[in-house]
């Protein structure tokens, strides 16, 4: 039997540590890293890709957008990708919360995982600029739902645009709670395409408290354009899959860098 065959999770998140740094693997690589077959690491490879974490290649694969910074995954295929840790990430971000809180929602399947545990929590104000929170999120009855308005994004359920920008830059919350397409530990946190700037850069500015929800695959890389500096975020809530090198470097920039 395989060194590691059972347990597919583990050998999966050394791949994606492997092509944090590298970019690309073979499959002999991903054998050899992982102590399988290459017949194991091939079906590992295949299974990720499936499930949004790489590109296939012949004879390896490579990180997704690793043909351009400017491709970003569709709504669709960003809602299956690390749902366990994204779980983990969001239950610890609801610990945060408060009653009589008012938080900010961004979009993002982190963000929606934390909008399903707010149902526990009285007299809530909870604002969002995304179509699907707004129509999944269940409430206790004293708590209120804020939805920016804007135009809609299609294919993203995000409303964005001038009018979400002059909504959100007009609002004082407790805890701003964002995602990221993209973060450089020493150049900040980036998003896939220009159209989500705006708003982006207006729920920071909204929140008393900024927090930024990101599992381990979004480090050590780059997308299109720039959101803002690490340093703007006072908490990030992500998980223990992050390399130590990246965990040193968030550990001098933010108040507080909390593992799940």
């Amino acid at each position: 039997m395989d060194q590691m065959t059972t347990i597919p999770a583990k050998r999966q998140q050394n791949i994606m540590d492997y092509l944090a740094a590298k970019r690309s693997i073979t499959i002999k690589e991903a054998a050899v890293l992982c102590g399988v077959s290459e017949a194991t690491a091939r079906r590992d490879l295949d299974d990720m890709a499936a499930t949004g974490l790489l590109e296939r290649t012949h004879g390896g694969a490579v990180l997704e957008r690793e043909r351009g910074t400017s491709l970003e995954k569709v709504h669709g295929e960003k809602m299956k990708v690390m749902i366990p840790e994204k779980t983990k990430i969001a239950t610890e971000a609801a610990k945060m919360v408060r009653d009589g809180y008012s938080i900010f929602l961004d979009s993002g399947t982190t963000t929606l995982l934390l909008a399903k545990q707010l149902q526990a929590f009285q007299n809530l104000t909870v604002v969002t600029h995304n179509l699907d929170i707004a129509y999944r999120i269940k409430l206790d009855a004293t708590s209120n739902l804020v939805v920016t308005g804007g135009t809609r994004r299609d294919g993203y359920s995000v409303l964005v645009g001038p009018i979400a920008e002059e909504t959100t830059r007009k609002l004082s919350v407790d805890i701003a709670f964002l995602g990221a397409d993209a973060i450089n530990p020493k150049d900040g946190v980036f998003n896939s395409n220009f159209v989500e700037i705006g708003i982006k850069r207006s729920i920071i500015a909204c929140g008393e408290s900024r927090v930024l929800l990101s599992d381990h695959t979004k480090f050590n890389r780059k997308a299109l354009t720039k959101v803002c500096d690490i340093e703007e975020f006072d908490t990030i809530i992500t998980d223990t899959g992050v390399s130590d090198d990246v965990k040193e470097i968030l550990e001098k920039k933010v108040s507080r860098l909390i593992l799940v």
